[in-house]
């Protein structure tokens, strides 16, 4: 008999238990949905859909190992085009993006 390769549905309800043990867990977010057998995609997604983000998370979630998401909104938009702004992501193996806007 041929094993299933399909993966389990969560209600919402078990996302939220998932939510709430990240959040007490000393693990990154990378390394928690690892070894829970998720995708941080997934994660990040249901926890937005719940509502579930707990305050100053996207702070301390914003490490090297982690795939998190930093919003840094509309830059420059509502200060005209005097606005100016500097970004620079080091993408490993040497690779650095550098975005400005002077």
């Amino acid at each position: 008999m041929a094993t299933s390769n399909r993966r389990a549905r969560r209600s919402p309800a078990q996302w939220q238990g998932l939510i709430e043990r990240a959040a007490h867990s000393p693990l990154s977010i990378g390394a928690f949905c690892g070894a829970e057998g998720i995708s941080t995609a997934s994660f990040y997604s249901w926890r937005k859909r719940l509502g579930a983000v707990p305050p100053g998370a996207a702070v301390a979630e914003t490490t090297a190992e982690d795939d998190a998401f930093l919003e840094l909104g509309m830059l420059g938009t509502d200060v005209g085009d005097s606005a100016r702004w500097d970004i620079e992501l080091q993408l490993g193996a040497g690779l650095v993006l550098r975005l400005r806007r002077r």
